[in-house]
């Protein structure tokens, strides 16, 4: 069994992540056999030559293609560029824009507009000699997030990043991640249902040609045709669409995050899933609605300014055990949908929770950690949940001391890979490690590995409706 990552990742512990690193035994694959090898390829895929298969046209067409029931038909003008226009219109107000109702109904404070993003709207990025558009950098298997009960088979990522060529209008950062939830073909036979998918991704470890690698995977995103009985990765209901055939998915179905720092004002992430909208069969249109930002609870809850400050203290308290956790992999806390934000920003300081909370939340912290017998203390709880925000993850958060000797790791500049494909200490240090290591406790013994599980949690250990 390979295990190419942990040979050189104990030697990094030093930095402070010593306890976030997962241990092997206490993870259950030290006495076991991997049927293979496993390594990064099995994780994240790099290669400029695979990448090139993965164009953000190709990913906005096979999305459009896919959106459509038999009988429905898009209204006249519905094209690529006018769906991905739309989408950038909803930085801006107006018709499209964020000011719409149902956008921050709670009123925690959404940035609306933001003008240099709505200048992404004027673009065509999908023209040929455009000097704005969009590349792949890297495609991240996340079948960690699979849930304990099989509903889905975890998420299946394209990550893109704005490239600005000479003559370009604006500039700036921008990244686009399409985060696909791939339906299990048989939920009534929970996890085991998914093992193919383990083995899809373990077989790229195994596979020494480039160009093999390369037809599997755009076989498994665009084909449908990699793994029998498995749909294609890219199709739209597996970005959190919710009409049409079928039930919705509980726990989180997919989604698009994006992740903007346009003119270099300030960045910010925010989530989307996509909707339609038929006023007649044949005059649909597809939308990027936007989506509260999850695991992002708004400051003013826990300073008490908010009318919902009471109700989401008392659910606050029912997390802190799982902030308290050993590890980093396994710090986690989940959010009412209500509580959360329309928005991160990955500038600003609300998300400090240590400087906003009020005395009575404190209080009830530390309560709650005497309770369950922690020596962290109330800051650490605190630290911890702003860790777990997306601003937290992808910056604020950094060299954070958590307590029991656990440090928050680095990013790559508020971004966990860049343009050049180069990703942060943490996820090379510390999560893809991890990722490796719950792959390879899936194939080897999954009832070792559920029975660790609780009903809704993910197999990472984490809970379903978690960062990640």
């Amino acid at each position: 069994m390979q295990r190419r990552w942990w040979a050189a990742n104990l030697a990094v512990m030093g930095m402070g992540l010593a306890c976030g690193s997962p241990n092997v035994e206490q993870l259950g694959t030290s006495a076991q056999a991997v049927s293979g090898t496993l390594d990064d390829r099995s994780i994240v895929v790099r290669d400029p030559e695979i990448l090139a298969l993965f164009p953000f046209s190709r990913t906005m067409s096979q999305i459009r293609g896919s959106m459509l029931l038999p009988g429905e038909a898009y209204a006249s003008g519905e094209s690529r560029l006018a769906i991905y226009q739309r989408w950038m219109r909803s930085f801006g107000t107006g018709a499209d824009g964020c000011d719409r109702a149902g956008v921050d109904p709670n009123g925690y404070g959404l940035v609306c507009p933001r003008l240099p993003e709505a200048q992404l709207a004027a673009i065509d990025p999908f023209a040929d000699g455009a000097t704005i558009h969009f590349e792949p950098v890297g495609l991240f298997n996340r079948f960690d997030l699979t849930p304990a009960d099989g509903r889905t088979c975890g998420e299946h990522r394209i990550v893109y990043a704005m490239t600005t060529e000479g003559g370009a209008p604006f500039n700036g950062r921008a990244f686009i991640i399409f985060e696909a939830a791939l339906p299990n073909p048989t939920p009534s036979s929970g996890v085991e249902g998914c093992l193919a998918v383990a083995q899809f991704w373990q077989g790229l470890s195994d596979d020494p040609d480039i160009n093999s690698r390369a037809a599997k995977l755009e076989a498994f995103y665009y084909g449908g045709t990699a793994i029998p009985g498995f749909p294609p990765v890219v199709a739209a209901f597996n970005y959190g669409l919710n009409d049409g055939s079928g039930a919705v998915l509980r726990g989180r179905p997919g989604q698009i995050r994006t992740n903007f720092f346009i003119d270099f004002r300030e960045w910010h992430l925010r989530e989307f899933k996509l909707r339609k909208n038929c006023p007649t069969p044949t005059t649909c249109r597809q939308l990027f609605a936007h989506q509260t930002v999850k695991v992002n609870p708004a400051e003013e809850l826990f300073a008490g300014t908010h009318a919902n400050a009471d109700a989401y203290q008392a659910e606050f308290i029912t997390q802190v055990a799982s902030l308290a956790a050993p590890d980093l992999n396994l710090i986690a806390m989940t959010t009412g949908n209500t509580f959360n934000e329309f928005e991160s920003i990955s500038q600003a300081t609300n998300v400090v929770y240590r400087d906003v909370a009020e005395a009575d939340v404190r209080t009830a912290i530390r309560t709650e950690l005497t309770r369950i017998g922690s020596g962290l203390s109330v800051n650490n709880i605190l630290d911890r949940a702003t860790t777990q925000t997306c601003a937290g993850c992808h910056q604020i958060s950094v060299g954070a001391r958590l307590g029991g000797q656990l440090t928050w790791p680095g990013t790559q500049g508020f971004v966990h890979i860049d343009e050049q494909r180069g990703l942060s200490p943490a996820l090379r240090d510390v999560f893809i490690p991890h990722r490796i290591a719950v792959l390879e406790d899936f194939i080897n013994d999954r009832d070792a590995l559920l029975s660790r599980l609780g009903a809704e949690a993910t197999l990472s250990g984490r809970p379903v409706d978690s960062a990640n």
